[in-house]
């Protein structure tokens, strides 16, 4: 029914079809040999190759229908597989950090939430739980937040003519593990523009804001009442918008953190965007009042 075998040339009937290019073979030997001709064949069925429809036969329909089988069987055992993210587990051991237990998650939340946050913790294993420091010091009933400090540098000008609403890209990132909610947004700030042995670099970066920082203090250290042009401002992803909408908290640089975050969502920790206004301000849509 197959015809005499393709590789062979002996006459032999053929037993066997391979499924990658459809050849016909008679033996074990002739189809790994057949593998070696010209440019090679996997042997395997190419499940993902265009053909027209006016091509189509029933061993095509066939074939795409085991194909979603296939799909479907993967899927099923992807989803036993998975491992079990918790303590103790070969998962947890081979992660970056152990995996917090359930009491100090659900601890770091109500408190928040005592606080007037709304704190949404990720599952174990996610980047951004890993790398959350967030920590509720019992005795003097203080939380300590992990910040990270967003600097954005200024807009290209091409993008200030076509006023393209584009999402913000950060020149620098800082973190900071643990920020005392009774710290004010600004003394906080100012710790990253105190210069250092190895700062050089960061400094560098940050030259944008550290000289606009330094005027400002200026000013105020000469009670001058000169009206800056500039100022910096400090911004706070509005958590749970919909992401060709997203809008930003302006917090206060003179208000302390746990009066800038009350009110607010924060997704593990909060992300601070820092910018320069007026000029950034069109990067940081503002959440409306009547929301």
């Amino acid at each position: 029914r197959l015809g005499d075998c393709a590789v062979c040339d002996a006459g032999v009937a053929a037993k066997y079809r391979c499924p990658g290019c459809a050849i016909v073979t008679c033996s074990l030997a002739c189809s790994k040999r057949h593998k070696q001709m010209g440019e090679g064949c996997s042997g395997k069925r190419k499940v993902a190759e265009f053909k027209d429809i006016r091509d189509f036969t029933d061993a095509d329909l066939v074939s795409d229908y085991r194909f979603l089988e296939d799909a479907l069987l993967e899927k099923d055992r992807a989803k036993r597989w998975r491992p079990r993210f918790r303590p103790g587990s070969d998962a947890a051991a081979r992660a970056d950090r152990a995996p917090a237990a359930t009491k100090t998650v659900d601890l770091l939340t109500q408190k928040a939430a005592d606080r007037g946050v709304q704190l949404f913790c990720m599952p174990d294993g996610m980047k951004r739980r890993v790398a959350n420091t967030t920590f509720y010091d019992r005795k003097r009933d203080l939380m300590q937040w992990r910040v990270e400090w967003l600097f954005h540098g200024p807009r290209a000008p091409r993008d200030e003519e076509k006023k393209e609403k584009k999402k913000p890209t950060p020149v620098a990132r800082a973190e900071d593990a643990k920020v005392d909610e009774t710290a004010t947004i600004g003394s906080a700030l100012r710790a990253h523009f105190a210069p250092g042995p190895g700062n050089a670099a960061r400094l560098h970066e940050l030259r944008r804001f550290r000289s606009l920082q330094e005027r400002t203090n200026k000013s105020e250290n000469e009670n001058e009442n000169e009206n800056e042009t500039s100022s910096i401002g400090i911004f706070l992803a509005a958590e749970g918008r919909r992401a060709d909408d997203p809008r930003f908290h302006r917090l206060a640089l003179d208000s302390t953190l746990r009066e800038n975050l009350n009110g607010k969502r924060v997704l593990e920790f909060p992300t601070l965007h820092v910018a320069v206004l007026p000029e950034d301000q069109d990067a940081f849509p503002l959440v409306p009042e009547n929301e």
